[in-house]
């Protein structure tokens, strides 16, 4: 199974970026993916929650929570338990994983990795030597997103202050 991953440190504690990440409803705010999400199951957070994730074109993805750890892990994976044959393209969605690890006061090192299963001789190529670094930009991407959520917003132009 190919996995990839990238880690960026946000100044922020473990338990507000931990806040950020498993608050799923607001999760268009740093994963450019989703438009909007909706939970399917009464339960909201741990390890079995299931939700559906909207794309721009309105496209829905159901996913579960296949981990939970708090503030440590969370990993959501594809949940398409009413297709009775999902479809195999040459490259699937296995799981999507944050790991969150204190590193200094205020701060915290996320990782997000990436994985996914392959069909075929095509997509055992296109996993292996092609989709891991086009996932890491859209990781990457998620990552700065997410990090802009705890960066202090920019002061108004020194030309624009008063007495500036």
């Amino acid at each position: 199974m190919p996995a990839t991953s990238e880690s960026l440190t946000i100044p922020a504690p473990v338990a507000e970026v931990w806040r950020a990440v498993t608050n799923l409803e607001q999760a268009g705010r740093w994963n450019g993916a989703w438009e909007r999400v909706e939970y399917l199951s009464e339960q909201r957070e741990g390890e079995g929650a299931t939700f559906r994730a909207y794309s721009e074109d309105g496209l829905g993805h159901n996913f579960r929570i296949s981990d939970w750890a708090p503030e440590e892990y969370v990993a959501f994976a594809p949940a398409d338990d009413d297709e009775e044959d999902p479809p195999a393209y040459l490259i699937n969605l296995e799981s999507q994983a944050f790991r969150l690890r204190r590193v200094g006061d205020g701060e915290t090192d996320v990782t997000l990795i990436a994985s996914v299963t392959t069909n075929g001789i095509r997509g055992w190529i296109a996993g292996r030597f092609v989709w891991p670094s086009y996932q890491r930009q859209g990781l990457r991407s998620a990552l700065e997103a997410l990090r802009s959520l705890f960066e202090p917003e920019e002061d108004e132009d020194e030309d624009e202050r008063p007495g500036g």
